[in-house]
């Protein structure tokens, strides 16, 4: 029986992509509501996409290796590898860029593996739901500090917005969860009943469901539940 948590998996994956997030902040501009700072999931990989037409940087789940591609150039670092801080400083150095300090360590393909069904589940479920979203949205975003995917809707008035995300579990919580949150919040939306999860008010405040209830569900089922709990949400404004 595996019961290395999830959180402890990732560790040295969250570290990666806070590098590739610290790069990617000093090739574009700062873009509203942080998403100079978020990644993606594409395939099996996180990646910054497409930057300025010409740069990317990924990491491919399934090889453990770092791609920093410009205009046409490839540059391979093998994150499995001891010492592949240092290929990877010749790297983006070349290009004017810095690296933030970071320890010694390196990626398990073992845990690379186990994490892939979890993060495409998640991403694709979000991607479902946000394909019923209409006018002011995101794109489904990784965020490498928390690293939880995400998708924030806005109301457009008072700043009125809904975030909807999974977290892969936090210092609180061990496990991962799903939350829908409304801000500003209206204490009275408790009031009212959901079909799954609980309200959370202790810490930040909205929908809180354990990720255990819908990982064995199908994305389109997960999306439309999260739509569901979504719609539920928007009676706060």
């Amino acid at each position: 029986m595996n019961d290395v948590r999830l959180l402890d998996k990732i560790i040295e994956l969250r570290t990666v992509c806070k590098i590739i997030s610290h790069l990617k902040s000093q090739l574009i501009e700062r873009l509203p509501h942080y998403g100079n700072d978020a990644l993606f999931l594409q395939n099996d990989e996180i990646t910054t996409g497409l930057l300025n037409n010409k740069t990317e940087i990924k990491i491919h789940l399934l090889t453990g290796e770092l791609l920093y591609f410009d205009s046409e150039n490839g540059h391979i670092v093998d994150l499995t590898h001891d010492k592949f801080d240092k290929r990877l400083e010749s790297i983006v150095t070349k290009y004017g860029l810095d690296l933030p300090k970071m320890s010694s360590f390196t990626l398990r393909h073992k845990y690379l593996s186990e994490y892939i069904p979890f993060a495409k589940k998640v991403n694709k479920s979000l991607e479902l739901f946000r394909m019923k979203l209409r006018d002011h949205f995101t794109q489904v975003h990784l965020w490498p500090d928390g690293f939880d995917f995400s998708v924030e809707s806005f109301m457009m008035k008072n700043n009125e917005q809904i975030g909807v995300g999974v977290s892969p579990g936090d210092d609180n919580y061990e496990s991962p969860y799903l939350y829908v949150n409304p801000y500003p919040f209206n204490e009275n939306i408790v009031d009212q009943s959901l079909p799954i999860g609980k309200w959370h008010t202790s810490g930040w405040n909205g929908i809180k469901v354990e990720w255990k209830e819908l990982e064995n569900k199908i994305e389109q089922e997960i999306a439309s539940e999260i739509y569901e709990l979504y719609t539920i949400a928007l009676r706060n404004f």
